[in-house]
This record gives C-alpha cells, sequence and structure tokens, in this order.
C-alpha cells in the first residue's frame, strides 16, 4: 500500500501486482464523458421549450469551482450541475439554468454550447473515461483483462474528495467534528506540501511559526486568505472558520468518506462483505455493525460528531455501495471504461497500477 493510500483510508487491494509505472499525459490524456440516460452527454438534445435551459460544457485542465464561477458571470445564474469532474482533464457534462442567456460562448479553457430545454431532472447514469496510459504494454493488458473478466473492484471513495497534492479535507472535517476550531485552522492555513507553489509553502511555514507577514496574503488562494484575515483581525478561531469561502460542511463529509474507507477497507480484510453489499456511515454510533464502530472508535467519533451547532451543521448518513461495476472496460491504445455515477476511475487505476497515486491523478 502506498502512504497516501493509508493517508485516505484505503488499506486493502485486491489484487497484489507490483507497482506498474505509467504516465498520463494530462489533460488531454484523461477525457471524461457524462452519461445521460446511459448515453454521452453530448448527444443529448432537449426540448424547444422547457423550465431549465440546458448547455454542454467542455473544460479543458480547470477546476470545477473556478469555471463555475466564470459560468455564473456568463449565464448571470449559478449553474446546476449533476457531477464535479476531474480538474485535470478533458470533460464533458451538462449544466443548467432557468433562462437561456446565450447560445454558446468560448474560450482556451472552456466552452458552452446550448442544447435544448427541459422540464425533468436530467437523470445522470455514470461516467466514461478514455485515458491514455504510457506503460508497459503487455503487463497493463494482462491486468485490464483480469479486472475485465471480475467485472467490479471496492468502491472507494477517491482521492480527488481529500486532494492528492494535500490530502487535508478529511483531516479538517476530523478537527470539526472535535470542536478543535484552531486545530481546523492550521490544517487550512498551514502543513505546506512539497507539490505547491513556492509562495504559498512559505506562506504555510511562516503561518506554524507565527510569523505571517500580512504582505504574503496576496498570493495565496482566496480560501486562506479569507481565514486568516478573520484570524489576524479577531484572534478568534471559530470567527475565522465561519468566514471560510468553502461549506464547512464539504470538510465533514470528506471527514465521512474516509471513515467510509476505512470501514470497507476493515470489512474486506475481514471478508464480510460482498457485491450487494452497502455500507453506511451512521452520524449515530449506536446504529454502527461491528466495523463501524471499531473504526469509530479509532477516530473517536462520538453521537455529537456530525451536528456541530456552532456552525449550523447536520451531517445526513453516508450510504454508498460497497462494490463497484467496471462496465465496457477495454484496451487499445487508450484505456476505455464507464462507471456508475459517483464512482472514481482513478480507484481503478490505483487497483490496476498499485503505484504512487501522484503519478495517475
Amino acid at each position: 500500500m502506498h502512504p497516501l493510500d493509508i493517508a485516505i483510508g484505503i488499506e486493502f487491494k485486491v489484487h497484489e501486482w507490483e507497482p506498474l509505472k505509467a504516465e498520463i499525459p494530462r489533460p488531454d490524456g484523461f477525457k471524461v464523458v457524462e452519461e445521460i440516460d446511459r448515453r454521452p452527454c453530448n448527444e443529448w438534445k432537449g426540448a424547444d421549450s422547457g423550465k431549465y435551459a440546458v448547455y454542454l460544457l467542455r473544460k479543458r485542465g480547470l477546476d470545477h469551482f473556478s469555471v463555475m464561477a466564470k459560468l455564473t458571470k456568463i449565464l448571470g445564474e449559478r449553474p446546476g450541475y449533476l457531477g464535479i469532474k476531474d480538474a485535470n482533464a478533458s470533460t464533458e457534462q451538462l449544466i443548467y439554468v432557468r433562462k437561456k442567456r446565450i447560445e454558446s460562448y468560448s474560450n482556451s479553457s472552456f466552452s458552452i454550447e446550448f442544447k435544448g430545454f427541459t422540464n425533468q431532472k436530467l437523470n445522470h447514469t455514470g461516467n466514461r473515461f478514455e485515458i491514455t496510459l504510457v506503460s508497459d504494454e503487455a503487463e497493463l493488458t494482462k491486468r485490464v483483462e483480469m479486472i475485465k473478466r471480475e467485472g467490479t473492484l471496492p468502491a472507494f471513495i477517491g482521492y480527488q474528495r481529500f486532494g492528492t497534492r494535500r490530502p487535508i479535507t478529511h483531516l479538517i472535517g476530523k478537527a470539526l467534528s472535535q470542536r478543535d476550531w484552531c486545530k481546523a485552522v492550521d490544517f487550512i492555513l498551514g502543513y505546506p506540501f512539497s507539490e505547491e507553489k513556492k509562495e504559498i509553502k512559505q506562506f504555510r511555514k511562516d503561518y506554524m511559526k507565527r510569523k505571517t507577514d500580512r504582505l504574503q496574503i496576496s498570493n495565496v488562494p482566496k480560501q486562506e486568505r479569507e481565514v486568516y484575515l478573520e484570524l489576524d483581525s479577531s484572534g478568534s478561531c471559530l470567527s475565522a472558520l465561519k468566514r471560510s469561502p468553502v461549506k464547512l460542511s464539504f470538510y465533514l463529509e470528506a471527514f465521512q468518506s474516509y471513515l467510509f474507507n476505512r470501514v470497507l477497507s476493515r470489512k474486506l480484510i475481514n471478508s464480510t462483505t460482498n457485491e450487494k453489499d452497502e455500507i453506511v456511515i451512521h452520524v449515530k454510533p449506536e446504529l454502527c455493525d461491528t466495523e463501524c464502530k471499531e473504526v469509530f472508535e479509532e477516530e473517536m467519533v462520538d453521537k455529537n460528531s456530525f451536528l456541530i451547532e456552532e456552525l449550523g451543521i447536520r451531517l445526513k448518513p453516508l450510504k454508498r455501495k460497497a462494490f463497484m461495476n467496471i462496465s465496457s472496460i477495454e484496451l487499445n491504445q487508450e484505456l476505455k471504461f464507464s462507471l456508475e455515477r459517483g464512482m472514481y476511475a482513478t480507484v481503478v487505476l490505483s487497483e490496476i497500477l498499485n503505484t504512487d497515486p501522484k503519478s495517475f491523478t
């Protein structure tokens, strides 16, 4: 197991394969196409009128929240969407707004094209992936054929949910669940990671030494900037968290995802789950099964962990399949396969390659 797998709660591999080196020429070598009614979203056509105006969004190497902020200005309202797609990829998906304002728009990073109207909720059934893998072709083919025969893999929640370059979202969530406001702030502002930009790493190092210069904040992301300014002004970690541009429930949900991965790992190790099972991460520990109780005790989860009145957060239980189906997997110059909604292609790559996740995420 790679340390990053352990860090996000993945403690089990189906196959004990040797690490296989591979390169993916991102973003163009990692293509994601959303499925609507089990067909590619670029084939969807709407009606001449309806409650929602639907657009096909194509983006390349751009994160979800950045493009949504830009589209809000272009379309005059924040678009609805069916799923968050990989940032370092070439992706296609549908978005929708209540009023049609333009026919199309494009720039070097993304484009939108009007596809028609709908009165009904779009049926997002999954995603199709086309991935260019530069690797040992013979070994890669052998592993893909085995995955094809088996047809399923554990439905771990993938690296993107936690951050592959800075996997701390669940650590912030755990600190929030324990009402340790200052530890949560420290995780947001401090703890530099090697692949971050030089000026951001310096900011984090200085913050941990409590020697931050206010002039540095112009070089850091908005999240860190807003939290730091409030902390510097009020001296209150709780007040600083309340200024977070990122919804704090996002971090609690990441902690839930980490718990899911740990519980699923424990069940796989104990052979107490099968392909048709669902796993529930309850918000009430007394509802837990054996593995859930063990992990909750280890992670110090109690009855108030997901009900945080100070921040107005009340999470629902997380319910998710234990296994994911891998459909239409083929290796022919590109690795192609389809996954159900909410499943992660990077988990499939992790099983096949069994190497440093940073090499394929």
